[in-house]
């Protein structure tokens, strides 16, 4: 799992519209399961982080896992 999230981080994060969100800065695992339980955002500086309907924590995005759609050269959102 580590060699997976060294790889990640710094990812561009896109929307379906292609547009660009931030870039991956950490990923939140559940300590109970070892699973990813979400990723963290730095969002790019012209967008309102309350725009978003995820919260921000320590100055990043939080985004469930569940929200994403899939992993290539970028991160990918279902919205």
């Amino acid at each position: 799992m580590a060699v997976f999230a060294r790889e990640i981080i710094g990812r561009e994060v896109i929307n379906p519209q292609s547009e660009l969100l931030g870039i991956l800065r950490d990923i939140v695992f559940d300590k109970q399961s070892g699973s990813i339980s979400a990723l963290r955002v730095e969002l790019e500086a012209n967008l309102d982080s309350s725009a978003f309907p995820w919260e921000l924590h320590d100055g990043m995005l939080q985004i469930p896992v569940d929200e994403v759609a899939r992993v290539a050269s970028k991160v990918h959102l279902k919205r």
